[in-house]
């Protein structure tokens, strides 16, 4: 599951509604609220108290916090000054929101203060922006203060439980790389989740990033190269490994490669080891 879930989280599909950086007062306080977005903080000085159901936090400076989309939260200021960077979001895969398929760790540490101070002022910066490219460094930003988070979070859960298309394509995927060498046709992948082929399609590229074919024949031009460098299989064995015609393979692997399997092989045992 963690590994597919790292394939998943290339696609989540983000948008910032909004990013910002405030010094607040003593009379920061919020009871039993909750957003249709997630919040992002990033607390440069000074603290506060933030709870959530029965957790009671209190973030200090150097210090983020992430608190998920729905949470019923109550904020306080604790009668002290504190600054905060924060940033309002939303994150899914399709029609799931992210942070229903990962947990982490409400609050962490930063690891490196410095950098993550430099995103969010440049987060801030490109939000207010309007050149072409803004919205997608923002994107980018924002995307990698989350690989941030989740790499330095100490609960990070993975589950697909009662998501029933990421159920779905976990049991697809697990199909095509135990039965690789057989004809893997869309209405058959689609019949094994009970998918309608189109809506099927529709699906797997939303959490795989590629139409399942595209899928697969990356899939066997990658275990073609691994096979060609690393085993001494004939070719033809290869071929009906991967689950490619004898005859057509070689027009296959120079198509996506631009050399014959021949060619490969010989050049990836000349490499130094």
């Amino acid at each position: 599951m963690r590994e597919n879930f790292g394939n998943y989280l290339a696609n989540i599909q983000t948008s910032i509604f909004t990013v910002s950086y405030r010094h607040v007062g003593t009379n920061w306080s919020y009871s039993n609220v909750n957003y249709e977005y997630n919040l992002l903080y990033y607390i440069t000085d000074g603290s506060c108290t933030i709870r959530v159901n029965e957790e009671e936090l209190r973030p200090s400076a150097g210090q983020l916090v992430l608190l998920p989309e729905g949470t019923k939260i109550t904020t306080s200021s604790n009668d002290e000054r504190f600054a905060k960077y924060y940033c309002h979001f939303t994150a899914s895969l399709g029609e799931t929101r992210l942070f229903d398929l990962i947990k982490l760790s409400t609050m962490i540490d930063a690891k490196d203060r410095l950098a993550i101070e430099k995103q969010f002022r440049e987060l801030l910066h490109y939000a207010s922006g309007h050149n072409m490219t803004s919205a997608l460094r923002c994107k980018t930003i924002l995307l990698q203060l989350l690989c941030t988070y989740i790499e330095s979070s100490p609960l990070c859960k993975f589950t697909d439980t009662g998501h029933s298309s990421l159920e779905a394509i976990n049991v697809v995927l697990q199909h095509i790389e135990s039965h690789l060498s057989e004809k893997l046709s869309v209405e058959r992948l689609a019949g094994l989740v009970h998918f309608h082929p189109h809506y099927f399609i529709q699906v797997f590229k939303t959490m795989v990033g590629c139409p399942p074919i595209q899928y697969i024949t990356k899939l066997r031009f990658e275990h073609t190269c691994i096979f060609l460098s690393s085993t001494g299989m004939s070719v033809n064995g290869i071929a009906e490994r991967v689950g490619i015609e004898p005859d057509y393979f070689a027009k296959f692997f120079k198509h996506h490669s631009g050399m014959t399997p021949t060619e490969y092989r010989n050049r990836s045992r000349a490499r130094p080891q």
